[in-house]
């Protein structure tokens, strides 16, 4: 199992840097719409969606939706919808027990519950992702690098350290020791990006939007589990051997580049 998450990673990790960096923004909102609807008819099937037409009509309208965003000029979307739709999903993961509601709430209800959720969540992750490539491709790279950072400093914290439970009804596993292990790891990256890259003082604001970017992306991966717990599932797809399906690698990022796109359109940087 292990070889085969470090195998597929170093086969994506040259696609992934590739993509972002040597893509035009258009191509880059294009592949991003690929990638964003293969992660959409993951989550349709983990909402209990399972007729074929049903999940094709579910792609096709929302890649109506990304095609009609890209030529109307999106720049008007204001960012703070960003911000809100990812800190309700912090509210629903942190302060609610999703995982009973949905199971209480009936397969039909379930599959309307997941598919207006997969929506909320999927749009504005893919419009975050093209406004930071537009502005710059590094800022894109930042995003998955925080992501990154902080799954790391969460995994070797909460193993080393780990004794109280974040969220036991929903993720097991997961430490409130391994949240601050990833802050602290995600404070120092973004310490040294904003050293080297920043040119004007104003490094604490930076460092304070990735590490609320990195709480949210703890907070992304919550909410996903929220649905594969009810759907009694592990994974999410069987796209990437080792990691899941596409789903369960964005996650994380369904919550932090929201949120990142928002503090940093507010901040005046965007």
């Amino acid at each position: 199992m292990l070889k085969q998450r470090v195998v597929t990673a170093l086969l994506l990790l040259p696609i992934v840097f590739g993509s972002i960096l040597l893509l035009p923004t258009d191509l880059f909102s294009m592949l991003w719409a690929a990638v964003m609807s293969v992660a959409a008819h993951e989550w349709l099937k983990l909402s209990g969606v399972q007729k074929s037409i049903s999940l094709l009509f579910g792609i096709v309208v929302l890649n109506i939706l990304f095609v009609s965003v890209w030529f109307y000029p999106f720049h008007a979307i204001a960012a703070e919808w960003f911000v809100l739709v990812a800190w309700l999903l912090v509210i629903i993961s942190f302060f609610f027990n999703p995982v009973v509601r949905l199971q209480r709430c009936g397969s039909a209800c379930y599959s309307i519950i997941g598919v207006v959720v997969g929506f909320v969540v999927i749009f504005p992750t893919w419009l975050a992702m093209v406004l930071l490539h537009e502005n710059s491709p590094w800022l894109v790279l930042h995003v998955f690098g925080i992501v990154w950072v902080a799954d790391t400093g969460a995994y070797f914290s909460g193993r080393r350290f780990g004794k109280r439970k974040l969220a036991p009804t929903i993720s097991p596993g997961k430490s409130w020791e391994g949240v601050w292990g990833a802050i602290i790891a995600v404070a120092i990256y973004s310490t040294c990006v904003s050293i080297w890259a920043l040119e004007n003082e104003q490094h604490g604001l930076f460092i304070l939007i990735c590490i609320i970017s990195a709480i949210a992306s703890v907070a992304g991966d919550l909410f996903e589990s929220v649905f594969k717990r009810a759907s009694d599932v592990k994974d999410s797809g069987h796209l990437l051997p080792g990691h899941g399906g596409a789903m369960d690698r964005l996650d994380s990022i369904t919550a932090a580049a929201p949120v990142f796109a928002a503090i940093y359109y507010l901040a005046g940087w965007l």
